[in-house]
């Protein structure tokens, strides 16, 4: 019986020919297995484009490192704590020089993909089969040690836009760090854009929301797709998957918070427990149970239904600035005029949420 959300076809041509596409993760707390999920993405990717996966968790909170094989103090694949041209500091330049292709190229490092032999009736996507360069995708990560400054990475999609452009590559999974839903309410009682506003006016970006599969993570899924669309963003653009953590099974009252979310998101993925990523994160990629690479096919499957090419006058090339962003463009067009800023209630607001809110059963 084949998988739900997953086929041959999609497994063999994902993306559009010649469209960039970004798949921003943004998690809506902490804990849900965000950087997990978004080395799983550019797995399922690998195969049938040229990927990079920018990681942009500041590096004493990043998993990248260690699975990487590089741990704290650099080493075991390139001796990064003497080499200042290695990962994502490399690919930031100063301001007003453009990226240089072969810097940015040279800064990434190389996750290699197994190869997965077909089985009889296996949908899975072959890994590494149609990869121009061999099995594997690129990670731009900050891998020096830890006692190196941090580096400011830039938050505006059009940057990591340019960036696919001068690396030469055509999909791009970006690990965000900001809880989405804490940083898109700060940005509204600041009277700004999100930085999940800027992703969502972008036709070649697909957020993708992740939660962990358990009440409180439906509940805060629920919240999160009401107040975006309260605000005016298209979420009907946005997949939403749900990661099983703990690997015991969540509440009946769960699918009951999910429900309504799923008419709304273009997806609801739900992601199984995988003990191999429990264990060891994404340290062995030949170790991750085929129900895992499934469930991140079906994302990339409905986001490469999704993704549009951008339009010409709006394309990133010639960008200066910080990171190789210059002077802000004007925001692409998305039909309707820039959502309110949401007015906060105060706890005198009948329908305040109080403390210890715990939603209806």
């Amino acid at each position: 019986m084949k998988r739900r959300g997953s086929s041959r076809r999609g497994a063999g041509a994902m993306l559009p020919r010649g469209v960039r596409a970004l798949l921003p993760v943004l998690g809506a707390n902490g804990g849900v297995g965000r950087s997990a999920l978004a080395g799983l993405l550019a797995q399922v990717l690998a195969p049938t484009t040229r990927t990079v996966l920018v990681d942009t968790v500041p590096r004493g909170a990043s998993p990248w490192a260690d699975w990487l094989g590089l741990g704290v103090t650099g080493g075991a694949v390139r001796d990064v704590s003497r080499d200042e041209a290695v990962g994502l500091p490399a690919a930031l330049v100063p301001p007003g020089r453009p990226l240089d292709p072969d810097a940015v190229r040279d800064a990434a490092l190389r996750r290699s993909v197994p190869v997965r032999r077909r089985r009889r009736g296996d949908d899975l996507p072959d890994l590494g089969a149609d990869a121009a360069d061999g099995p594997g995708y690129d990670v731009l990560t900050d891998a020096r040690p830890w006692t190196r400054p941090p580096v400011a990475v830039p938050e505006d999609p059009r940057w990591y836009a340019h960036l696919l452009e001068t690396g030469g590559w055509f999909a791009g999974v970006v690990d965000t760090s900001t809880p989405v839903a804490l940083a898109h309410v700060a940005a509204r009682n600041a009277v700004r854009p999100s930085a999940l506003d800027e992703w969502s006016r972008r036709p070649d970006a697909v957020p993708v929301l992740v939660t962990s599969a358990s009440g409180f993570g439906a509940a805060a899924l629920a919240r999160l797709v009401q107040v975006l669309e309260h605000d005016g963003l298209a979420v009907d653009r946005m997949v939403a998957a749900v990661v099983d953590v703990a690997g015991t099974d969540p509440p009946r009252w769960m699918d009951g918070e999910l429900a309504p979310v799923r008419d709304r998101l273009a997806a609801v993925v739900r992601v199984p427990h995988d003990k191999a990523i429990r264990a060891d994160g994404l340290a062995r990629l030949g170790d991750l149970a085929p129900g895992t690479l499934a469930a991140a096919q079906e994302i990339v499957t409905r986001a490469a239904e999704l993704v549009r090419p951008v339009p010409a006058a709006e394309a990133p090339g010639g960008l200066g600035g910080p990171g190789g962003l210059g002077r802000p463009a004007a925001p692409a067009s998305s039909g309707r005029p820039p959502a309110p800023p949401v007015r906060h209630r105060g706890p005198e607001s009948p329908d305040a949420q109080q403390s210890g809110w715990v939603p209806r059963r």
